[in-house]
């Protein structure tokens, strides 16, 4: 047996058989758990079937009846009938199931007494469609007895089919789906998971009056659709990685749990990643991760600049460029990486070899990447912000913000928009391909000393020297919150935590009711003295990394970054061969500077169809210009006036005036409408070419 009691499932429907078999001879009686008879003058498809329950089997003796089997693996069993089919009280059967069984397919090919039968086919997933994986049938079914070879055309009856147990049942003519509380979670689950990766909707067909533009966008939607389902059931399935989380107990606060208590509790290897580096003659320090968090860029005021290999805390390269580094940021990937030194700006490679020096790029204070674009922009103490393509060289974008020197600058991984804080405190939100900036928003009372933005590209948080720090809305640029406090650096992680730092102490906010509403999730204090100068959370990592006076340091912040990394955007342990192969796909996808808006979902979409303005008939325009005609006839003034200067002629001469006037731009529209008619015209006559035999009749004058 194949099937045990623990996992056999007993489905009960009702078929209708239909028995055609090859014999000579002219009736037949084998133990199939049922009783038939053949009459000579029927048809050989035609049968009657008993219920044998009770009944009297003759010539049944030395009748064996089997099932056979074939499995996934091509093997073959062979079982006896009863123990799969038991027909009882009008053909119910009780049907089990099996986990490497395929599908039931009955194929017959043979003809009988001039009769050709049929071909029957049940393919597997009608089943799995119509009773949600509870049944599995056999691909291929025959029953041999006295070496005839029996064939079973089965077709189901839905009419009579009442199938409680298979979650489907009859309502009103019409079938409905019933499934247990568990599909039914698992469902509404993976719907959640399909609309978190459809970005957008779908486009307005019945708009559409191209019908190969709206076939087109209608095989692009069932794609989008396919990928969306495919990557729910990878997260729902393949990612079952959960993130880490701080849990008390009582009255015990969270914000009061000390580093030295959590580096006693999680395994070696995340308690490495606990430490703190002190270099005080070259300090204060700033920071930068790569995409997949497993490279770190640290850079001295003093001239230090080092690669670091956060896997196994492994130095890469460490150069010394002797003049002041105001900040450093990676490029597309660990091999190159950019600096902004006293005069210009430089760019690395890995072994620490300058590649490039930008000129354009001068006194700049902060860097930033955008990595979908290959765009490197800069702000610079005369607040010139900079935009340079490090694909072509091209300097894409050159704006005067006219708000003076900034040193706050974030780019919003929503829509790849540059967002600067200024002195007056503004903010201000930038693109490459406008010399005026997108939004403008006053956000505090005094300068803007730090600004970053959720992973959603949605909240922005912002910090003030008026010690507030304020949480917006970027969708309707309004304040969700106001916290009290000053925050010379912000940060958010990939799982929405916001690090807020200044002097020597460290905050980190949560948002744990999911109503923008952030608490006091963990504090932390650095040594007294240590001027903290940037906090900035590892991607893929419970790890806070903090760039200060005397080094730099890194503290355990569990639940702050993502467990599941897709390969595909981010890998940490990626290869040689797979950077390169990663390099050459993102250099295909790049995008163009247009693309850069504050609502990227316009792209794809389709303009509304607008109405052209329909020229106006040759009777409405004679209609337009009587009426304009009549009307300064009407206004010709009809005062008398002194002896010689009411002559007939000279009203007559008054009238054909105001006629001439009215009549003057319908006539002149009239010209232009003509002259682009016959400007037409010749284009295309010029644009088609003669041959050789004709262009001599063509004029000197069109040549020219």
């Amino acid at each position: 047996m194949f099937i045990s009691d623990e996992h056999r499932k007993l489905v009960h429907m009702k078929l209708q058989f239909l028995v055609c078999f090859v014999s000579k001879c002219t009736s037949l009686h084998t133990r199939f758990l049922m009783y038939y008879e053949l009459k000579p003058e029927d048809p050989p498809y035609a049968a009657k079937f008993y219920d044998c329950c009770g009944a009297e089997d003759p010539n049944a003796s030395g009748c064996s009846t089997s099932f056979h089997v074939s499995y996934d693996d091509d093997s073959v069993s062979l079982l006896p009938i009863n123990e799969l089919l038991e027909l009882s009280n009008g053909f119910t059967a009780a049907i089990g199931d099996h986990p490497r069984c395929r599908s039931l397919e009955i194929v017959s090919n043979h003809r009988i007494h001039g009769y050709s039968l049929k071909i029957a086919n049940i393919s597997c997933r009608f089943f799995f469609d119509l009773f949600h994986h509870q049944l599995v049938f056999c691909k291929k079914l025959s029953v041999l007895c006295h070496s005839v070879t029996i064939w079973f055309f089965c077709s189901l009856n839905l009419q009579n089919f009442e199938p409680v147990k298979m979650g489907v049942k009859k309502e009103d003519g019409s079938l409905c789906k019933i499934m247990p509380p568990e599909e039914q979670e698992i469902l509404d689950e993976m719907d959640i998971k399909v609309k978190k990766y459809l970005r957008g909707g779908s486009a307005n067909f019945e708009a559409l009056r191209d019908k190969k533009l709206k076939g087109q966008l209608a095989v692009k939607e069932e794609l989008y659709g396919k990928s969306a389902k495919a990557a729910a059931k990878v997260e729902k399935w393949l990612m079952p990685s959960e993130g880490g989380y701080l849990e008390v107990e009582g009255i015990e606060k969270t914000w009061r749990i000390k580093q030295e208590a959590i580096v006693r509790e999680v395994d070696i290897s995340s308690s490495k990643n606990q430490y703190d580096i002190v270099l005080p003659d070259l300090g204060p320090y700033t920071l930068d991760f790569t995409s997949s968090g497993r490279y770190m860029a640290v850079a001295g005021r003093k001239g230090h600049l080092a690669i670091i290999d956060m896997m196994n805390m492994g130095l890469i390269k460490e150069l010394q460029v002797r003049e002041t580094v105001r900040d450093v940021v990676f490029l597309h990937n660990e091999l190159f990486f950019a600096a902004a030194q006293k005069k210009y700006t430089y760019i690395y490679n890995r072994d620490g070899t300058e590649l490039h020096c930008l000129k354009e790029h001068g006194a700049v204070s902060k860097l930033q990447f955008l990595k979908n674009h290959f765009l490197l922009a800069s702000i610079n103490k005369f607040g010139q912000l900079h935009y340079q393509d490090v694909t072509t060289g091209l300097m894409v974008g050159n704006f005067r913000t006219g708000l003076g020197g900034s040193d706050v600058m974030q780019v919003n991984p929503f829509n790849s928009v540059v967002t600067l804080g200024h002195s007056n405190g503004s903010v201000t939100m930038w693109k490459p391909t406008s010399a005026a900036p997108l939004v403008k928003m006053l956000t505090h009372h005094g300068p803007v000393s730090a600004l970053s933005f959720h992973s959603n590209g949605h909240l922005m948080a912002t910090a003030g020297t008026d010690r507030k720090i304020k949480i917006w809305d970027l969708r309707k640029y309004e304040v969700l919150q106001t916290l009290p406090g000053h925050a010379k650096t912000l940060d958010f992680s990939q799982k929405g935590l916001l690090a807020t730092s200044t002097g020597s102490f460290v905050q980190i906010l949560g948002d744990f009711s999911g109503s923008q509403n952030y608490s006091r999730y963990m504090t932390h204090s650095i040594a007294k003295g240590y001027q903290i100068r940037k906090v900035l959370f590892r991607p893929y990592e419970d790890v806070l990394g903090l760039g200060h006076s005397m080094g730099w340091s890194s503290i355990l912040i569990p639940g702050s970054g993502e467990p599941n990394f897709d390969t595909w955007v981010a890998n940490p342990f990626e290869t040689p061969k797979q950077r390169r192969e990663k390099e050459v796909r993102s250099l295909l996808d790049k995008l163009p500077p247009e693309t850069i808006m504050l609502d990227p979902k316009k792209i794809g979409n389709l303009r509304p169809p607008t109405r052209r303005k329909e020229k106006p008939s040759k009777e409405e325009r004679e209609a337009e210009m009587e009426a304009a005609v009549a009307d300064a006839k009407n206004s010709v003034s009809t005062k008398r006036k002194t002896k010689g200067r009411n002559k007939p002629s000279r009203r007559a001469k008054k009238m054909q005036e105001a006629v001439e006037r009215a009549k003057r731009p319908f006539l002149e529209q009239q010209k232009q409408e003509e002259e682009l008619s016959k400007s037409k015209k010749q284009k295309i006559s010029e644009q088609s070419e003669l041959p050789k035999s004709l262009q001599r009749f063509v004029s000197k004058k069109a040549a020219s």
